[in-house]
């Protein structure tokens, strides 16, 4: 058997597909068949034998491929995992905001308009402004929980769910 020179070799396009060049052992096939005629051992000098590949090997190449798989499976389920815990932590941080600016609403109304009221009157401001400006500070707290709330509220989404799997199995 001679080893094949693949510095010498030239690929021309295959027939049933313009894309996929022949391999050098085909090429030689064609060659040699076209010079059958003027030499008959040619063909049996040129002609490549190219591995069988055993039954183990091939065992091993498909288990070798579903570990893979199921390792990509896997990676995939965590991802799924992980969205779905942002969405439940979101969830709870939305709801615990509105606890929070329910009760930071309440307690402000309670013990800061009260001092701020009684402050703003024992400086002889006129009674018609104090209420005024009670209500400007409370509005401006409930305003900025609003937005915390949100913010939060923003990630209870199964968008990026959706798109994660999207981008999987597209």
């Amino acid at each position: 058997m001679t080893v094949p020179d693949f510095h010498k070799a030239q690929f021309s396009l295959c027939e049933e597909n313009p894309f996929r060049l022949t391999p050098p052992g085909a090429q030689a096939r064609l060659n040699a068949d076209r010079h059958s005629s003027t030499n008959k051992s040619a063909n049996s000098t040129t002609e490549q034998n190219y591995p069988d590949p055993s039954f183990s090997s091939i065992i091993s190449a498909l288990k070798e491929a579903f570990s893979q798989r199921k390792a990509q499976g896997f990676a995939f389920l965590e991802l799924t995992n992980s969205e779905l815990m942002l969405i439940k932590k979101s969830i709870f941080v939305t709801v615990f905001a509105c606890l929070a600016a329910f009760a930071v609403g309440t307690v402000c109304w309670l013990i800061l308009n009260i001092a701020i009221g009684a402050l703003l009157h024992s400086m002889g401001v006129h009674y018609v402004i104090v209420p005024l400006v009670l209500l400007a500070i409370n509005v401006l707290t409930a305003f900025g929980l609003f937005r915390l709330a949100q913010n939060a509220f923003g990630y209870i989404s199964f968008h990026r769910l959706v798109q994660t799997w999207r981008r999987v199995f597209a």
